[in-house]
């Protein structure tokens, strides 16, 4: 178990510089500035990161935790990572997230990290499906009172967006979902009778496994963090054909079937990802009767928690995070009360008062 802090940093002082001129002018002008006020720091926390195992299907799975220490956090996250990847090289994210206030636990799927099970093979997509709702019940279970939020990046975005129009049950009470670069058609689809064969193939030798090489510079433009994937002992580069078919076949069936989403979702993608199609994303989206918020972030590539412009990510899923814990409704108005016995057109006199579920009060000020 390891501890983060996060806050601002000490301004220099330069007075002792200055005790050392003799011209009083230059001692004039070298007067330590004020120091800047960082109007974050009232809400950053320090960060306990932890990891362990829970059972999915009777079978453990790893997950790892980032939970703030010196405050009570205000909502709680599941993270589902992506195909390849695992929990832990999420923790930028986690660190981030949590140092606002929110708990994020992340599960390693199937296959994936520190989970049991041969590199990239499944069962069956209803396995992946089964490892989100372990994944989500073990947060509920750790944070029962907390608004609850589920995160998914490219695989995990497939999963997180195919298990609420699957199992809407299994989201049902959730404050929101957050998918980034989901995998829904890939950045370059292949020809149909090429995906005809793959299915064939699927069917005969669903284990059989093909190496994916990744292309770093196509996951992030930080350089830093292109030579950490490469270092992580835990990314791995095998599809089951199995995995891949199911894959191609559940994203292009969310598509289609996007109507049937009832939960606020946020959907973002990287304007130069080639690896994920950011059309796939909008078109989703546009067709999701108002469920989704679609967001573009230009300049930005596959591994959004990971690139340049990460930090504006984080705070944007923050602040709609929440947006998604605050409840709007109307109450009657004392001096309307009359008036209102008067109208036979049932108008509706009121004023929207607005309500936080959870929320501590110096998170309201945020």
């Amino acid at each position: 178990m390891s501890h983060f802090s996060i806050g601002r940093g000490r301004s220099q002082s330069l007075t002792s510089e200055a005790s050392e001129v003799s011209s009083p002018m230059l001692v004039r002008s070298l007067k330590p500035r004020q120091r800047e006020t960082n109007i974050l720091q009232p809400y950053l926390s320090a960060v306990e990161n932890s990891s362990g195992t829970v059972l999915s299907e009777g079978v453990p799975r790893f997950f790892h935790s980032w939970v703030p220490t010196s405050q009570s956090p205000w909502a709680a996250l599941t993270l589902i990572h992506g195909f390849g990847d695992h929990g832990g090289r999420f923790v930028g994210l986690g660190t981030s997230l949590a140092s606002f206030g929110i708990a994020v636990q992340a599960i390693d799927l199937v296959g994936h990290g520190r989970s049991p099970g041969r590199r990239g093979c499944i069962d069956s997509y209803q396995q992946l499906l089964d490892d989100v709702c372990a994944g989500l019940d073990h947060t509920k279970g750790n944070f029962p009172r907390l608004p609850q939020f589920a995160f998914g990046h490219s695989m995990g975005g497939n999963l997180i967006l195919n298990l609420a129009l699957r199992r809407p049950a299994e989201i049902l009470g959730m404050k929101g979902l957050i998918v980034t670069s989901p995998m829904l058609r890939a950045g370059t689809m292949p020809k149909e009778r090429i995906m005809d064969a793959g299915r064939w193939l699927a069917m005969k030798l669903p284990n059989w496994r093909i190496k994916t090489p990744i292309v770093v510079s196509k996951l992030s433009q930080d350089r830093r963090a292109q030579d950490a994937y490469l270092r992580d002992r835990w990314v791995h580069h095998n599809m089951s054909l199995r995995l891949a078919a199911n894959l191609v076949d559940s994203g292009l069936w969310a598509i289609e079937n996007s109507h049937l989403l009832n939960s606020r979702t946020l959907l973002m993608h990287g304007s130069e990802d080639s690896l994920t199609c950011a059309q796939a994303t909008k078109e989703f989206a546009e067709t999701s009767n108002g469920f989704s918020t679609f967001k573009l972030w230009n300049g930005c590539r596959h591994d959004l928690h990971d690139d340049l412009q990460r930090e504006r990510v984080f705070d944007y899923m923050t602040h709609w995070m929440k947006q998604q814990c605050i409840t709007s409704y109307k109450i009657m108005r004392p001096n309307m009360v009359e008036a209102t016995r008067e109208i036979t057109t049932g108008a509706n006199f009121g004023s929207c008062i607005t309500t936080l579920d959870f929320f501590p009060d110096d998170v309201l000020q945020s």
